[in-house]
Order: structure tokens, then sequence, then C-alpha cells
């Protein structure tokens, strides 16, 4: 342990990373956890490349930062929040970069919105990720910044930062009826709808006190009924409902009132401390996270699980159309031996179906009635062929 404590100690000096510090016996190492564990340890990549087992309830770590590995893993979340093969490769992403050992992990948010399930896993996802920062900017790219059900990934993260022409908030819950978005209250009745709005403007406001910010914002941006205020209380300020105000409270802001539903500018969002700072560019963020040297690692996993739902959405649709005019030509076939090859090919494409089905939920095809249809056909193949 001396040893390889010495040889941590040397490589620490010209790279030194994250400080560990054993409670018990003041040892030092550098380095960084990784989301991997041995027997209930965690494994830390030290410096000079040597990876030990700790348990870290007996060390103090200190994050240094700036002897990580001189990198920035950068994500980006760009699109609507509708898909579960996106989200499970968001999640594999973050546990990814951990492992590297980044300077932190830079989440580009630029969202509509979209499935708050979908969301509240990003989020889980984001608060899992214990051994390295993950840090925020909210883009003022096509969709605006983070709107909806994309304010839960925003608060989630370390530090949040938004662009000047960026805005985050109109966090209330709807579904879809048709084509058209509907109040939850009027889809699901008043008390189911009520019961879905409170689970949602509860898990805002702990992710928004998680990272000191105010529960009551967050909770505005789902519910227009609650109105928010800012006060002066003795040396500092507080942002709390207007019936709470007490006599001695000097009012500084009403920020939304009944009715109006809290969306916030990125200059607003500063000032109400849902976001940390504006900036212009990424570029402006890394050198004010002192991460202008750093070697900037994009990872496109996201975008690549987009394309290749697309695919297999293209895929499909070509099978359905392949299926049909097969189906089609089958009933008007008059040699046996046509009508077999015909067969084979539907229960063929069927198989790949019910493969895509499985491998691809969020394609929503009927697994069950796929499956019908394939031992359907299988039985007729069967049928005939033992009549031949």
């Amino acid at each position: 342990m001396i040893t390889v404590l010495v040889l941590l100690l040397v490589a620490g000096r010209i790279c030194p990373a994250d400080t560990f510090t054993n409670i018990k016996t003041g040892e030092i190492l550098h380095g960084y956890a990784t989301t991997q564990t041995v027997d209930n340890l965690t494994v830390v990549q030290a410096a000079g490349k040597d990876k030990v087992n700790l348990n870290l309830a007996d060390w103090i770590v200190t994050a240094d930062r700036n002897g990580r590995n001189n990198t920035v893993i950068v994500l980006s979340l760009d699109r609507m929040i509708m898909y579960e093969i996106e989200t499970a490769v968001l999640e594999e992403a973050l546990a990814a970069a951990v492992d590297t050992g980044p300077l932190f992990i830079l989440l580009e948010i630029d969202t509509p919105g979209g499935r708050v399930d979908l969301a509240q896993r990003i989020a889980a996802a984001i608060n899992k990720t214990k051994h390295c920062q993950v840090i925020s900017y909210v883009k003022g790219g096509e969709n605006g910044g983070a709107i909806s059900a994309g304010v839960a990934v925003a608060l989630a993260c370390d530090k949040n930062y938004m662009a000047t022409n960026a805005v985050i908030g109109g966090a209330t819950m709807i579904t879809i009826s048709g084509d058209a978005p509907m109040d939850l209250k009027k889809a699901y009745g008043s008390d189911v709808g009520e019961k879905f709005s409170s689970i949602w403007k509860a898990s805002l406001a702990s992710l928004a006190e998680k990272n000191g910010r105010p529960a009551l914002m967050a909770r505005a941006m789902v519910d227009k009924e609650i109105e928010v205020v800012e006060v002066e209380d003795g040396p500092g300020r507080m942002f709390i409902d207007p019936v709470n105000k007490k006599p001695a409270q000097q009012l500084v802001k009403t920020w939304t009132q009944k009715g109006s539903l809290l969306t916030l500018t990125a200059t607003e969002a500063v000032q109400c401390k849902i976001a940390d700072k504006t900036v212009g560019s990424r570029e402006q963020l890394l050198r004010l996270l002192d991460a202008a040297d750093a070697e900037i690692k994009i990872d496109n996993r996201i975008q690549q699980a987009a394309k290749e739902l697309s695919r297999a959405t293209l895929k499909v649709k070509k099978l359905r159309e392949k299926i049909d005019l097969e189906l089609k030509q089958l009933k008007s076939v008059k040699r046996r031996g046509r009508g077999m090859s015909l067969v084979r090919k539907v229960r063929g494409r069927l198989r790949t179906m019910i493969v895509l089905a499985k491998q691809y939920p969020d394609l929503q095809l009927d697994l069950e009635q796929l499956q019908k249809d394939y031992n359907s056909v299988e039985a007729f193949y069967q049928q005939h062929k033992r009549a031949r």
C-alpha cells in the first residue's frame, strides 16, 4: 500500500486529480471515482493509470477538478423528449462520461418538452452522477430553451447556465387527445388530473431545492394558480406566496400572479436563482468554467439513436407495404408453389416486425397482434406444406 501511495503521489504532482484523504490514516490519493464497483467498493482511477478500490465512506473527497483529465464531455438534448431509446442512451452516456474523468459533463439543452416520465428518468440519471459535475447550458436554439418537461432536466444539473436569448419554464402537464393538447383535469377528471400535477410539481420543487434553487418558482412553472413574490427578509431575499408576506418584509418584485404560468427569460432566471449566469456561447461558458483549453469531446450517441429509430421506422413502413402487397397477390395466385413462396416471405417479414417491436418500444407496434398474425401465417404454411 505504501509503494502504491508513493507512486500515486508522484504521479499526482504531475497531474493532480481529485484528492482522497483517508479519515483514519491521513493517507492521500489523487484520482477520480468511477461508476464501477468491486465487492461494494468504488473503483477509483488513480493518477498514473493505477486503479484502486475504496470504501468512499472512509475517505474525504476534495473535488480539485483542475487535475482531472483536461476534457469536457458534451451531450446535446436538442429535440422533443419523446423516445425511450434516446433516454436510455443518454443514461448510458452519462455513466460512460463519468468513467473518463472529465472536468465536467456539459449537457446542452434546447427542447420544447415532451414526456414527463422520460424527463424524470433523465433527471434521475443526472442525480445519480455522483462523481462528476453535470452542468447544463440552456441554448436559445430552434426550440427556445428548456420548456415544459425540459425544466426537470435543467433543474437536475449541478449548475445551470443559459444563453441570453433562451427561456425556461411553462412546465404544466398536458396530455394529447387526437392531435390536440388537453389539460389533465379535462382528460382524466379533476381528482386524477390534480394528483398527476401535484406529483410533477413536487418533483420539480425537489430538483430545485437539491441545488439551492427556489422551489416555489419551480412549482409556479407547473401551476398557474401559484403566485410568487420576492421580498427582502433581513440581509437576504426570499421567494414566497404573497399570502405569507410579513409586514416587516419589503416587496421587491411580483414574479407571477394567478392565471399566469411562469416562464423566465435567461436574465430573469439568473435574478431568481433558477440559473447561475447568462452566457453568449459554449466558448464563453468554457472560459467562465476555467476549461477554455480543455479538449471538447462531443458525444453524439443520442443523435445516433434518433437516426437509428428513424431507420427502424422506415423499415417497418416498407415491411408493412410489402406484407400488404404480398397478401393481395396471394389471393389471386393459382399455383401452389407460387403461393407458398409468398407465404414464406410474409412469414419472414412478420418475424422481422416482431423483432423490431421488441427492440424498439418507441415504434409502438402491437406485439400481441403481430404474434397472432405470425402464428396464423405459420399455421397456414405448415398445413399446406404437409399437404404437398
